[in-house]
This record gives structure tokens, C-alpha cells and sequence, in this order.
């Protein structure tokens, strides 16, 4: 979801949100402060040279109403005609300055090439890099081990983000959590549970790891680990001296 055009205003509201997919097509979440109904979500399409044709809106008088119908029309459109947000695949140069020759061209110019002035601090400063490269499709390991780049943490993985989106679901319905904190929702007509397109690959990853720590804390011990627990406990106590024994030492 696209943040940058802020300042665009449709029929007295102003454009808080923006979804886009490969189809050209959209969905916008606006606000006015004057009209009745201050929350609105649009449906548009996108020609060629930028400009936006809305149409289709939902308003609303709660905030948290038209943000949960942004989401779900974004999601709804993306799985209903297989559109795909538009994806954007990052690699950081972290060992030279971006230049002719510093990266692959598997499928031609990448969509774009950002140089720093220096190298400098980049993923929450959890490594530093001279700039980065943006492709349509991610590369091969190959292909980003020979120029030395990294990729980006929050690269979409979509297999991933599926399976792990399965066992957010359930346990976010199993806790009953409020909806305005999940991360997925569940998608009846295919019967899985879905990731908010708010959601980052990071986020759910993120997610994902604490239910399992919380499930592997809670799992109770096999047969195999009680009884080993147990013969330990065996051997611990025959190399423990009885009380009687230890009186025995004393009183000599």
C-alpha cells in the first residue's frame, strides 16, 4: 500500500491510502472532516499516465469501519482476479558503490537503482550498504552471491507468508483477538486464512515465531524425554548418601 499521494483530494476528501495492483486497478481509503459521512473507500482504475478514475465508494462513519473495507476490498481483488499488488524485490550493495557492472540483469534494466552519497545504515541500521537495486522479480542466490548483494528483510515471499498466515489465523481466532490487531482474516470462499496486505513478510514472520516459542513452551514432554528425565533422576538419587549414611560419617 502506497502512501505518497497524501495530498490528492476526490470530491472534497482527501486520499489517506492507496492499494494498486498489476491490473491497473485500485482501491483508496479518504477522509473529509466536513461531510457527514467523513470516511469513504473508492475503487479506481489507473491509465497510462498516472490519472485515476474512482468510482464504487463505501462510506462511513467510524474510521475503523472504512479502514477494516479498505483492507479487505484490497485483499478481496487481489485473490479474486489473481491481480497481485505490485511487487517491488530490493537488494543492497553492501560491499561497493552501485555502478555499470555491480549488478545482474536477468530480465533487462532493473525497475530502479538508488545510490547513497556514502555507505550508510539501512534495515534499522542492522548492516550498512553503499545503495540498492529494485527488480519486478527476486534473483537467484547464484545471482546475488556473485555480485555480493543482500536482500532486503521485508522481500515478498508469498509461499511463506501462506503457510505461516495458516497458524497466525488459528491462533489469532483461537485467542479471540480483536480484529483491528490481527494480522490475517479468513477467506471463506477458499478457506484459508489470509495476511492483511497492511502486513509486512517482517511483521508476520515475526508473528509467526512467537506462536511457535509459545507452543513449544506449552507442549507437553513424550514418553521418551519423561522416562530419561526419570532415569536421571534415578542416578541422581542412588549417588545422593541417605541421611543414615551421612549420620554414619558423622559419628565417626
Amino acid at each position: 500500500m502506497d502512501d505518497k499521494d497524501q495530498k490528492e483530494t476526490v470530491q472534497g476528501y482527501e486520499i489517506k491510502q492507496i492499494s494498486i495492483f498489476k491490473d491497473n486497478k485500485g482501491f483508496a481509503l479518504a477522509e473529509s472532516r466536513t461531510a457527514p459521512d467523513p470516511f469513504v473507500t473508492w475503487q479506481f482504475t489507473q491509465d497510462e499516465n498516472g490519472a485515476r478514475d474512482y468510482y464504487w465508494g463505501h462510506y462511513f462513519t467510524s474510521e475503523y469501519t472504512a479502514k477494516q473495507d479498505f483492507i479487505n476490498r484490497s485483499n478481496d481483488h487481489m485473490i479474486g482476479f489473481d491481480a497481485g499488488e505490485n511487487t517491488v524485490f530490493r537488494y543492497y550493495s553492501t560491499q561497493r558503490p552501485v555502478d555499470i557492472g555491480t549488478f545482474p540483469k536477468p530480465n533487462g534494466d532493473p525497475l530502479s537503482i538508488v545510490c547513497f552519497n556514502t555507505r550508510a545504515p539501512v534495515e534499522d541500521g542492522s548492516f550498512v550498504a553503499w545503495g540498492y537495486i529494485e527488480y519486478a522479480e527476486p534473483l537467484t542466490k547464484k545471482q546475488a552471491d556473485d555480485y555480493e548483494l543482500r536482500p532486503a528483510a521485508n522481500n515478498p515471499n508469498r509461499r511463506r507468508m501462506e503457510e505461516q498466515a495458516q497458524v497466525v489465523g488459528k491462533w489469532e481466532q483461537a485467542h479471540r483477538i480483536n480484529i483491528d490487531k490481527r494480522l490475517t482474516f479468513w477467506y471463506s470462499d477458499f478457506g484459508v486464512f489470509v495476511p492483511h496486505k497492511s502486513i509486512t513478510p517482517k511483521r508476520l514472520n515475526e508473528r509467526h515465531e512467537q506462536i511457535m516459542e509459545l507452543k513449544n513452551r506449552a507442549a507437553p514432554k513424550s514418553i521418551a524425554d519423561q522416562l530419561a528425565e526419570a532415569e536421571k533422576q534415578v542416578e541422581r538419587g542412588a549417588d545422593a548418601p541417605t541421611k543414615k549414611q551421612n549420620k554414619s560419617h558423622e559419628d565417626r
